[in-house]
């Protein structure tokens, strides 16, 4: 209770200790002048509707609305904006966190009852001139799934298949950033159902995949599709392990397309392979494993409710020195509540379950409250419930800052 109660004081302290003036915003949102909430459900880094068909589009806007942006280049000599307007179309952001972390049991975790982090990345992209985009990501943290870089082509065809269709990525992707990994999620957390990793194949659903998509939204409308080939298992040294490309699958429709109200439903299918070569004492074991998952998902925005749901089940048939196949399922389900304009709710529940490897079981709770103090800073406290072991858990105080 004493820690709870630091928590809310230092929480209290930290909204009010912070500046109200703070008015810059990140370099999409620069360019076209808008608020970053015009991309993002209830305050960044969630994507709202709108913010995932301007990504699909290589971050440009559709029906031609982009022309005026693009031809907007002079602004009124001798004033500040024209001293400015360098600034105002560099494609950089930088976002940044100041962490403090209360761990539920310091002692049993063997570290300091207040602990200070720092996190920070460098994000970089935009359409370079029309239906051809790129977008950068960097951090010198050890962070492997904001290391991305990809070049697009968007509205291939678009005369005779409609605008929307056909999209091409290349690059360092990450297939699964619809399901909110760490980098999407409101508070800093680990994903925990996107982090599993399955005995020596190093293979997780957060990390970037070297390769080769396709992707559309056929004349913006409800159904939404992907299929990508990817390098797969980086391995341990960051190489690709085996000659096999994996292949992956994802398609969603939208019920109640373009309201205030809408559902989606999808499906996802990932098949890879390994080869794992594990040294035992001077002998070599060489191991094939192929692995599949499949599952899918569900969101619905109910006013200012937002309730998302995924599953998926996943077969490894040689992951271990041991040559067992391992089953597991995962489950993440959450519910996000704009209580005010400038305050959002939270609760997020994750489970790994295997009954072949006992390691890979997690239960996980996180729930979170942040208040928006600008369009682009957010306070937010936390709460790191490990539900297998309480002692492990911890609550965290973030401000965080988006440039």
């Amino acid at each position: 209770m004493r820690s709870a109660a630091a928590v809310l004081t230092l929480g209290t302290l930290a909204v009010l200790a912070v500046p109200r003036s703070v008015s810059a915003i990140p370099a999409f949102a620069r360019r076209y002048e808008q608020s970053c909430t015009t991309c993002h459900q209830f305050h960044y880094p969630r994507l709202n509707a709108l913010g995932r068909r301007f990504q699909e589009n290589g971050y440009q806007l559709p029906d031609g609305a982009e022309d005026p942006a693009r031809a907007r280049r002079t602004v009124e000599p001798g004033t500040i904006a024209e001293d400015l307007a360098v600034f105002k179309e560099v494609p950089l952001s930088v976002r940044g966190q100041v962490l403090g972390v209360i761990p539920i049991d310091a002692e049993a975790q063997d570290q300091p009852v207040w602990d200070t982090r720092v996190f920070s990345y460098l994000a970089g992209g935009g359409s370079v001139a029309r239906d051809v985009s790129f977008f950068m990501s960097f951090t010198p943290f050890p962070d492997a799934v904001l290391h991305q870089a990809r070049i697009g082509l968007h509205n291939l065809l678009e005369d005779w298949i409609g605008e929307g269709t056909l999209h091409f990525r290349a690059g360092a992707l990450l297939l699964l950033d619809f399901s909110r990994p760490a980098h999407r999620f409101l508070a800093p957390a680990p994903d925990r159902i996107g982090a599993v990793s399955v005995g020596q194949n190093l293979f997780r659903l957060d990390d970037p995949a070297f390769g080769a998509q396709i992707n559309g939204r056929p004349g913006w409308g409800p159904l939404h599709y992907e299929l990508a080939v990817v390098a797969g298992d980086p391995g341990p040294e960051g190489t690709e392990r085996d000659d096999w490309k994996d292949a992956f699958a994802r398609a969603s429709y939208t019920l109640f397309h373009d309201t205030d109200h809408e559902l989606l439903l999808g499906a996802l299918g990932y098949l890879g392979r390994s080869d794992i070569q594990t040294d035992l004492g001077g002998v070599v074991l060489a191991q094939r494993d192929d692995f599949w998952l499949a599952g899918g998902e569900v969101e619905w925005d109910i006013g200012p409710v937002n309730l998302f749901g995924m599953g998926y089940v996943r077969r490894h048939s040689d992951p271990l020195p041991d040559g067992r196949t391992v089953w597991l399922r995962a489950y993440r389900t959450e519910a996000h509540w704009l209580v005010h304009r400038r305050i959002t709710a939270s609760l997020r529940y994750e489970q790994v379950i295997s009954d072949d490897l006992p390691s890979l079981r997690e239960r996980a709770l996180t729930p979170h409250l942040s208040y928006l103090i600008a369009t682009n800073v957010v306070a937010a406290g936390v709460a790191r419930l490990d539900l297998r072991d309480m002692d492990r858990g911890s609550v965290v105080l973030v401000l965080d800052a988006a440039f």
